[in-house]
């Protein structure tokens, strides 16, 4: 059964309406102060890694993901047969993968992220759980944490699980109208990261890739139909 087969099995009702942000200007402010905010929470909970339920997978100090994350990220394992293995991270950070076959996040962080500073409406902040733990999903199934991937650059690494994710969103019938207005707001010149080792490339790079690779899924070409560069 194809990839596109075995996600027409999973529909999600497409949003209709979606409020986009009112000020990028501030969003520059507020998103690296929310992450010095999280990073000091995060130092405050360090005494809480020995708790009951807390345990490792792949490095990290984690604990059972919530029953609707391990609902998104079963959607896309569906999609793919990905066999990843999602954990919160017990670390106040930004969702991530790691070696291993593992997916990250954080509720905390996800909380700030999705509501309190970017997104408010509950279709669309949906639908961003589903493309950032897509885009997590892709790190790992492009097998970026190998040797053979070693001299490919960060930027195009990131690139490449955004065109993962959008590939992903219409297997799942998801558009993309409700995502990009707030997925663009994780570009680099919005995160503080740019030139830094951590750039992920700015927001028309990443709008620009998620895009393509939800278009190659609608055209049925191969998620990987044309590799992705810094440039493009």
């Amino acid at each position: 059964m194809s990839g596109s087969e075995r996600g027409a099995s999973k529909t999600i009702t497409h949003a209709q309406n979606y409020r986009a942000p009112r000020s990028s200007w501030k969003l520059a402010i507020l998103i690296p102060a929310l992450w010095f905010a999280v990073t000091l929470a995060a130092g405050n909970r360090q005494s809480d890694w020995a708790q009951a339920g807390q345990f490792v997978a792949c490095g990290e100090y984690v604990r059972a993901p919530s029953e609707h994350m391990r609902e998104v990220v079963s959607a896309i394992d569906d999609v793919w047969d990905a066999h990843v293995k999602v954990y919160e991270s017990v670390a106040v950070r930004p969702p991530h993968a790691r070696r291993g076959g593992c997916v990250m996040y954080n509720s905390t962080y996800m909380k700030a992220l999705l509501q309190d500073l970017l997104v408010r409406d509950r279709n669309a902040a949906e639908y961003m759980l589903y493309a950032i733990m897509a885009h997590e999903v892709g790190h790992e199934l492009h097998d970026d944490f190998s040797p053979a991937r070693a001299e490919v650059s960060g930027m195009t690494k990131e690139l490449e699980a955004d065109r993962f994710a959008g590939y992903t969103l219409e297997l799942l019938n998801i558009g993309l109208d409700s995502v990009t207005p707030y997925y663009s707001l994780a570009g680099d010149e919005f995160t503080g990261a740019i030139g830094r080792p951590s750039s992920h490339g700015d927001s028309m790079r990443r709008t620009a890739a998620l895009r393509t690779g939800w278009e190659h899924a609608e055209w049925n070409q191969p998620e990987d139909y044309q590799s992705l560069s810094p440039g493009d």
